[in-house]
């Protein structure tokens, strides 16, 4: 990873005014940030710059490029110019949850959380309230991607056995209450 200290701060802002984290700061905070020393880097392709179970608070926000996400060395998804990654280490502090690597050359914003310290308290509210709102909705689509997958399942299980869900008729040696219990059983375990 390397600090790109030449980009211009008319450039960098223009690229903070289009990210969605930072547009609801107001322009003088979007300025101040765009004046961080050593915020802007490198990451070359083929780079791993998050590691899973590494704990690491840096986050980092996207300016252009792609990185690939995994989860024990499983392919999770790739994400692109203007989303954030290592949101979850950053808020949390807690180990990473997932490895990053640059899927091309990165241009990113570094923010670790000394730099975080150094901001006022409303643009660290804002950026907080934003990163919670990403990872709101980041659960709520793997939700419904666990969702699809488990009526997928379902479907297969069926077609493979068709009979699954039939419940067997009482035999004539057990009293209707058996019956009763066994079918209850039999619906608390699909």
């Amino acid at each position: 990873m390397k600090r790109i200290n030449n980009i211009s701060k008319l450039k960098l802002v223009e690229f903070l005014n289009r990210i969605p984290l930072f547009k609801s700061l107001e322009p003088k905070d979007r300025e101040m940030l765009a004046n961080i020393p050593n915020i802007v880097v490198l990451i070359e392709q083929g780079n791993v710059f998050i590691k899973q179970n590494q704990f690491d608070s840096d986050f980092y926000i996207l300016l252009n490029g792609e990185a690939e996400i995994s989860v024990d060395k499983q392919f999770i998804a790739t994400t692109t110019a203007g989303n954030f990654i290592g949101e979850v280490g950053f808020i949390c502090n807690e180990a990473r949850s997932a490895t990053v690597t640059a899927k091309t050359d990165i241009i990113a914003l570094r923010v670790t959380r000394d730099l975080f310290d150094l901001l006022p308290l409303r643009v660290k509210d804002t950026v907080k309230q934003k990163i919670i709102n990403g990872l709101v909705t980041r659960v709520s689509s793997q939700n419904s991607k666990i969702l699809e997958l488990e009526v997928q399942v379902d479907t297969l299980e069926l077609q493979i056995n068709p009979d699954r869900d039939k419940v067997d008729a009482p035999s004539e040696s057990e009293t209707p209450a058996e019956s009763d219990s066994q079918h209850v059983l039999n619906i608390k375990n699909v």
